[in-house]
């Protein structure tokens, strides 16, 4: 009983003390969240007079009461096609975390919104056979110029390419040939019938695997000739033997060393690009995916990053940590759910026990 009544003033005590960030990728009428479904989300945070912050002003401590955060991650064109005339509406803030290889300095024709996978596997396809990825699927400079003099939108690092890197030495599967992912494009190029699958995460986790692109042809001839007509298990055992023979010739595995010159580059891209065409440092990094590591943080501090956002449920305080900023994001964000999680995550105790269990 005691308890119960202890649990019970902590969350009334702490009510209102919790700061959400909610994280969305595309908003338009093909995705997860539609306009119409974040309009309402967006009224929803009228209707209980909450403050929309800027990570830039969450950063500085320019944090009025009752305040909270958008998020959009990547850059996708609908960013401005469909969320920024939103936020003027309303007079909200937002923060994008930009991938800036993909995007144009000007629009050159409007295209039908894709769903982002296909978007990034079309961008990382031209960006393999050319060295540009620019995509008429992201934004430009233009509009992201347009949205930052407005002030209602800030713009963060989410790194150059958002690409992946092999992280197990250990083959757990075989393509089948029809797969369009971009993270496969940048690592193998086009995918062929037999070639082996890696366990990947993102490439600021952690220093990597680099393979000889040599070995997906060799190892597909093995598949084709020994492997195909097996059962999985007894060809995953051979399929790994077959890779351990093959150790010495056609893979580097990197040191920390190596993982900091890859992703020194990378960030340094990242963020020149963002300093180039808005005049300004971008402070905060968003993680790829989510997938974090500690080495990148130490290396990353030293270029210049203050704060790192992650994917992890939760909330945030008024003295937020930041190497662990905490955002929502629901697959099927309905104005229910979203009503529910706003009032979870502005109680920094039912928050924090949200990010707990989640």
């Amino acid at each position: 009983m005691y308890i119960l009544l202890i649990i019970l003033i902590l969350i009334l005590f702490y009510n209102h003390k919790g700061v959400p960030i909610f994280l969305y990728h595309q908003v338009n009428p093909k995705s997860n969240v539609d306009p119409l479904t974040f309009e309402e989300h967006l009224k929803i945070i009228s209707n209980k007079k909450m403050n929309t912050i800027t990570l830039e002003e969450y950063g500085q401590g320019n944090i009025p009461k009752n305040s909270m955060l958008i998020t959009l991650d990547d850059g996708y064109y609908d960013n401005y096609l469909y969320v920024y005339p939103l936020l003027k509406k309303y007079n909200m803030k937002a923060t994008i975390f930009l991938n800036t290889l993909y995007l144009k300095e000007s629009r050159d024709e409007i295209e039908d919104i894709e769903a982002n996978n296909m978007a990034n596997y079309r961008a990382m396809e031209k960006f393999k056979k050319t060295g540009c990825g620019k995509s008429n699927q992201y934004m430009s400079w233009e509009e992201i110029k347009e949205m930052h003099k407005s002030g209602l939108v800030d713009f963060q690092c989410h790194s150059h390419k958002h690409v992946a890197i092999i992280k197990e030495f250990k083959i757990e599967g075989f393509y089948k040939g029809d797969e369009k992912d971009p993270t496969d494009m940048y690592l193998y190029g086009k995918i062929s019938e037999g070639y082996p699958i890696f366990p990947k995460r993102g490439e600021y986790s952690g220093p990597g695997i680099i393979m000889d692109i040599r070995f997906l042809d060799v190892f597909k001839d093995f598949y084709l000739n020994t492997l195909k007509d097996k059962d999985k298990k007894n060809a995953l055992k051979l399929a790994n033997e077959f890779l351990e023979d093959n150790k010495e010739k056609y893979f580097k595995f990197e040191n920390i060393e190596d993982f900091k010159i890859r992703i020194t580059e990378d960030l340094n891209d990242n963020m020149e690009a963002i300093r180039s065409h808005l005049n300004k440092k971008a402070k905060y990094f968003c993680w790829p995916w989510g997938h974090r590591s500690k080495e990148a943080i130490k290396i990353m501090e030293n270029l210049g990053i203050e704060g790192f956002i992650t994917t992890k449920k939760g909330t945030n305080s008024y003295n937020p940590n930041w190497k662990m900023i905490r955002r929502i994001e629901l697959r099927k964000f309905s104005p229910e759910k979203f009503k529910t999680n706003l009032f979870i995550a502005r109680n920094l105790i039912l928050g924090k026990i949200y990010g707990w269990i989640s």
